[in-house]
Parts: C-alpha cells; structure tokens; sequence
C-alpha cells in the first residue's frame, strides 16, 4: 500500500492520510487512528489527495488514477459518478453515509484543494453533520484557482496564477476572516483575496450587527475585527453572494515556492526560489514585518507553518531539513485587529511593490535589533526540540507537508 497524501484538518486535531486503498484519519492528542476506511470495494481507485472539513464527517478527496477525458462525459449518464477517481476530478464524500456527494471535474490534474467555513455561517452552525450547507471548496490547477459554494455547487470565482507546479495556496483557519492567498501571474507576486458573505437587507439580525462600524468595546477584539471588516468591504466588488477584496503584491524577484497564512489570517510568510531570506507580512495591509536569514545550503522552502499563537515560524526545504524561527512579538503586535493605528490596504487591482533591497527589508529592520535572524535550529537537534516542545506541541514527520504547531 503506497503512501499519497497526509494533510492537517483545519483546527490541527485530526490528521487525513490518502493511500492507494482509500484513507485513514488520526487523531493528534493522542496520536490514535480514528478512521481506517478501505475503499476498494466502491472501486474508486487510489487516492492521491484528501484534505477532512474540521471534525466533520465530511472529505474532499482526489484520485490518483489517469486523467479523465472531459470529453467523454456526454456519454455517459449526468447521474452517475465517475469511477475510479481521476486526478482530474475532486470527489466530496460523506463518510457517515459512505457515498459521494457531488463530483467536479476539470480539465487539467488538480495539485490542491482546501476546505473552509462561510463566513458569518458558522457562527450558527453547532452541529457537524450540518456543515455541508456551509462550506466552501478551493480548487487549485497548474494556472488556475477555482472557490466553489458547495451548497448549490455553484463556482463563486476563479483567478489567474503564475505556472502554479505544487499547487501553493494558503487558507485561514480563522471563524472570522476568509482569507485565500496564492501566487500571482506575475513572477513574485502573491495575491490575497478577501471574501465576506453579503449581510440581509431584509430584516436585522446579527450578520447586520457584525458590519457596524461602532465597537462595542475597546477590549472586544472582535467589535474590532467587524469594524475593519467594513472598512475593507468600501473597496470590494461582489461576487455572486459574497463581497470580494484583492491585495496584490510584489514580494520578491524571482519565483515563489511558498506562500503561507497564519491560523487567523493575520500574517502570511513567503519565500522564493532564488531569495535569501523568508519574509513575513502583514496580511491586510501588505507592509513587510520580518525577516529571516536563509543559511548556506538551504535549499528550495517547500512549506512554512505559522503557529496557532504566532510565535513560531517552521520552515521546511527539499533537503529535507526543518527550521524553526522565532517570530518577534512586539512586531505582530501592530498587525493586531485591537491596534488603533493598524493599517489596511485592501482595493481592487493595487500592486504593492515591497522593496528588495536587504538594506530596507521595512521599518522594522531598524527598530528592532533580531528583525533579520539565523535559524534558531533544525529538526535534527534534540536539545532545541525538547525546549520547543516543552512550550508547545509540535508533530514532526519526515514528509514536509506534515509539519505543524498545535
């Protein structure tokens, strides 16, 4: 049985592992498989991808098989489901049920998907089995990113990217912020999409509530959260029923291997192929917070992982070797939703060109004396590790896309 895929849910609680026989899903604390669910007698195929929608009993799942002619699909019956799964074709399955749900075929391979709440929705939504009503899938092709809204299976947008080969996109987590971010069509750019539902005009209710600009209190970061929220919402256009923010920005000169979002969507780290340091932004307003030194025989950064309290940065390259930095505080603490003087820079088509030069890496490079720091560790040192893990829980695995903080 070979190993394909192995990807975090949304929350770091479960762990959903793709293999030729179908997929197994763990629990982290304690590290217990959960799931073991063998799909060779629905003929399905290998799976290559598999990414699980929170605790739920919800997956999006992506065949290893050959690529399926799109254009055979007018012989065959619009009720039926294709079978085995193509890597061309991303299946949403339910496992309470053990059937699928719906299927989506495209005309390239898929390289990566992601599953993420709707915003406002959830906030109601306190029973898992109801979770597909309100979640949306990110579909991620070569030059292409596709946002579906599974609950009418309707697409809600698409965007253009540079030759996207392993498929970088980054997510939040967040309950309130929907945050996408992926490379550009340019060559070191990364695009940041913003999406909000649009609240009723019918009647009041409490997403009406979320867009007032008064807070309630100066203590209440998410009074704040909302009163930024319909800041950024001045500049937006909408899109089918949600209301959509681009920040486009230049970050480096050459290609980006990888892009990442914190949990609250907050910051975003990059690194490209060429660069010698890894940056760290600020999400909303674009402005550079901090970088990091990349060290002799680096090597390509394939995946970088913000902790869920913003302290830790681990880096992982082709090598294969993990790095661990530590994020400045009182650098993060500006791009906080609760400081008054934050800054926010969202509007449509906006080129921020962040200046390369090492000399200016941002304002930060001169205020604060480790602005631009040597990587505390790599993974092969026990003594660091014990000390990181003492603080915080980290599961390390050998493949690169399993590394996390929780």
């Amino acid at each position: 049985m070979s190993f394909n895929d192995a990807r975090f849910n949304q929350d770091g609680t479960c762990i959903c592992v793709a293999n030729d026989h179908g997929f197994k899903i763990l629990n982290t604390n304690p590290l217990v498989i959960t799931c073991d669910r063998d799909l060779r007698n629905k003929n399905v195929g290998s799976i290559g991808i598999a990414e699980m929608l929170y605790r739920s009993n919800l997956l999006a799942l992506v065949g290893n098989g050959e690529y399926y002619d799109i254009r055979k699909g007018a012989m065959r019956s619009v009720h039926r489901f294709i079978k085995p799964w193509k890597q061309n074709v991303v299946t949403v399955w339910d496992d309470k049920k053990h059937v699928e749900v719906v299927q989506l075929v495209f005309n390239d391979s898929i390289l990566n998907i992601k599953l993420m709440h709707d915003m406002y929705l959830v906030t109601v939504v306190h029973n898992m089995s109801g979770l597909k009503n309100y979640y949306r899938l990110v579909v991620v092709l070569k030059y292409r990113v596709y946002v579906y809204q599974m609950s009418d299976v309707s697409l809600v947008d698409c965007s253009a990217t540079i030759y996207n080969l392993f498929g970088m996109v980054s997510t939040s987590s967040s309950k309130t912020l929907n945050i996408i971010a992926h490379p550009g069509k340019l060559r070191g750019t990364v695009v940041v999409q913003l999406y909000t539902k649009l609240p009723k005009k019918s009647s009041f209710s409490e997403e009406d509530e979320l867009f007032s600009q008064e807070p309630k209190s100066e203590n209440n970061v998410e009074s704040m959260e909302s009163f930024y929220l319909s800041e950024i919402l001045e500049s937006g256009e909408e899109v089918g029923s949600y209301n959509k923010v681009v920040l486009k920005m230049k970050l480096h000169r050459s290609d980006i291997t990888a892009v990442t979002l914190s949990p609250n969507g907050y910051l975003m780290a990059t690194s490209s192929q060429e660069g010698r340091f890894i940056k760290l932004f600020d999400t909303l307003s674009g402005e550079l917070i901090q970088v990091f030194r990349k060290t002799n025989r680096f090597g390509r950064v394939t995946r970088c992982v913000i902790d869920k309290d913003s302290r830790w940065l681990a880096v992982v390259t082709d090598r294969p070797k993990l790095y661990v930095y530590e994020i400045d505080h009182e650098a993060v603490r500006d791009c906080e939703f609760g400081n008054l003087n934050r800054k926010i820079n969202f509007a449509n088509s906006c080129i921020v060109d962040i200046n390369n030069d090492d000399s200016e890496v941002g304002k930060y490079f001169k205020m604060y004396k480790y602005s631009i720091i040597n990587p505390a560790t790599s993974c092969c040192r026990d003594k660091f590790c014990n000390k990181v893990v003492n603080k915080t829980i980290m599961l390390l695995q050998s493949f690169p896309y399993i590394c996390s903080y929780k």
